[in-house]
């Protein structure tokens, strides 16, 4: 029976010997890529990279072009096209399902109850719970990025509009704006757009290209008053400071908004975790008068 027993860990030993030779020849295969010109990965991503790379490499030549537009057109609005590729971002979500269901069928088996059923239910869920949460991380950095957007936009909007009104044309404007301007991802998307400019791109494009590229209604409004004033000819210094009155009274009414929103959100946890707790503690008083007087 022992020498069964040394078999079978023997052949398991093998086994993961064989995996792991395996993993190392296939990350070995994907060239390193230069990622001098990109963003720097979150921790996490960082340590499930060669994971990525591999699994990349694989899946890219199924993907279809559609798919790989609208996850560029996702990442633009996030902020993380200098990130990650939308091929990367795929071969992410492929990679955080095989480690989450791996996590789950680990954690199963430290505590004993790992069999066909639970592993089963580790690879369903687990992958099904991995490969949606670089969608919600993504989803989070984009609303992250808009709150960030609505809230600097009234003061690059008046740099623009000073830098106007003293002579300067919109371009130098926003060049002002961005020099003296609060950093942030407005600040890196007005650097793009003037990129785009110098490189000979006209400067309605390059608005109607930002736009785009953030996906945020406020942006989609100021460059679209920006491109007709220039082409009517309208005075640019007063549709800015039009623009600047009405993006700040938009934020205020967001801020008052959000505030008149709390009492109705505080009622969940205060229903859930604060009255019980109220209730507990006077029940323990009544309980003791009770005693006192010989009720129970």
């Amino acid at each position: 029976m022992n020498w069964i027993l040394v078999l079978v860990a023997l052949l398991a030993a093998g086994a993961v010997v064989l995996a792991m030779l395996g993993t190392r020849g296939a990350i070995n295969e994907v060239a390193l890529e230069d990622r001098t010109y990109y963003d720097p990965l979150p921790k996490l991503m960082q340590m499930m990279w060669p994971l990525v790379t591999v699994l990349t490499r694989r899946i890219a030549p199924r993907l279809n072009v559609v798919q790989l537009e609208h996850t560029h057109r996702q990442l633009q609005a996030a902020g993380q096209d200098y990130t990650l590729t939308p091929e990367e971002f795929y071969g992410l979500r492929l990679s955080s399902a095989i480690v989450t269901a791996v996590f789950f069928a680990l954690c199963l088996l430290m505590l004993g109850r790992l069999d066909v059923g639970s592993a089963l239910l580790c690879l369903v869920f687990g992958g099904f719970l991995g490969w949606l949460y670089p969608m919600l991380w993504l989803t989070e950095r984009r609303k992250l990025r808009e709150r960030a957007v609505v809230r600097d936009l009234p003061v690059y909007l008046d740099f623009i509009t000073m830098s106007v009104e003293a002579g300067l044309n919109v371009t130098g404007g926003i060049e002002q704006a961005v020099a003296k301007g609060p950093a942030g991802a407005l600040s890196q998307e007005f650097s793009r757009m003037l990129r785009d400019v110098r490189a000979g791109l006209p400067r309605a494009e390059a608005l109607k290209r930002m736009a785009e590229r953030m996906d945020i209604g406020q942006i989609t409004s100021f460059t679209s008053a920006l491109i007709q004033a220039d082409k009517v000819g309208a005075n640019l210094s007063d549709t800015l400071r039009a623009q600047a009155n009405q993006r700040r009274e938009e934020r205020f009414l967001r801020a008052e908004k959000l505030a008149l929103e709390a009492p109705v959100k505080m009622m969940l946890p205060l229903v859930m975790f604060f009255f019980p707790l109220i209730f507990l503690f006077i029940g323990y008083f009544i309980y003791l008068k009770m005693l006192q007087e010989g009720i129970l």
